[in-house]
């Protein structure tokens, strides 16, 4: 088994409301390898964006260490740690834009700086298409419906191309059917890119179309074995590759 992509080691992080400190994670250990697809299933308020604002690198750990492409988060300079979130990291939320563009300058937008416009829009257009939504593309965003704004979402994070992409609980906006479907794209872009992909979810439906489901709840993660670690005789969580592939 190769190394993983991304490495989360008995990660802490805390945080203080008023004169209490709440405890979001605890000791979370997680290992996301090239081409998986992993989804995290806990309730609102669970601490799952912060898990996943750890893994991209905008939150520090109160203590473990966070690896991504074999480096550590944690250790590197802010400008090291922006350039290699931009090539590397896309992140899918259910937010979209604070003012009104069309979906097609939505999905361009990241790339502006360091491509040409016409690259930029053609690989946006191809994002769009690849998503199943290019007719969505002269669209403002406040047209669109909710499982559109989650296509194009994903559009916007793949467009760059990253290795690692964060979906930050969709199915909060998205119906079952909605969702479901969304978690099989996903599944067929981490397969066809070998990208990465970490969900959050709140509703385990999603969730079965991943290659591994683990739980966050109390601030502790669990799930079934780490690919990398097998023994004979582990059970192996049958949301996984073997069953569905």
């Amino acid at each position: 088994m190769s190394e993983p992509l991304l490495s989360l080691e008995a990660v802490s992080k805390s945080y203080l409301r008023g004169r209490h400190e709440v405890r979001v994670l605890h000791d979370a250990t997680l290992r996301l390898y090239e081409g998986e697809v992993l989804s995290v299933l806990g309730r609102r308020g669970a601490g799952k964006t912060t898990l996943l604002k750890l893994a991209a690198g905008l939150e520090a750990p109160d203590r473990g260490s966070i690896r991504l492409a074999g480096e550590d988060l944690t250790a590197l300079s802010d400008a090291a740690l922006s350039r290699l979130l931009g090539e590397q990291v896309g992140w899918v939320q259910s937010e979209g834009p604070r003012s009104r563009v069309h979906a097609l300058d939505y999905v361009a937008l990241p790339l502006l700086m360091s491509v040409s416009d016409r690259e930029a829009y053609g690989r946006a257009e191809a994002a769009l298409a690849r998503v199943g939504v290019a007719e969505c593309a002269r669209q403002g965003w406040e047209t669109l419906s909710d499982s559109e704004r989650g296509l194009v979402g994903i559009a916007h994070a793949i467009a760059r191309a990253p290795k690692l992409l964060l979906v930050d609980d969709v199915s909060t906006i998205l119906g079952i059917r909605d969702t479901d479907a969304l978690a099989r794209l996903l599944r067929t872009l981490a397969k066809e890119s070998r990208m990465s992909v970490l969900m959050t979810v709140s509703e385990s439906s999603a969730a079965l179309r991943s290659n591994r489901t683990m739980s966050l709840a109390g601030g502790r993660l669990s799930g079934p074995p780490d690919p990398g670690e097998r023994r004979d005789g582990d059970v192996i969580d049958l949301s996984s590759r073997e069953r569905l592939g």
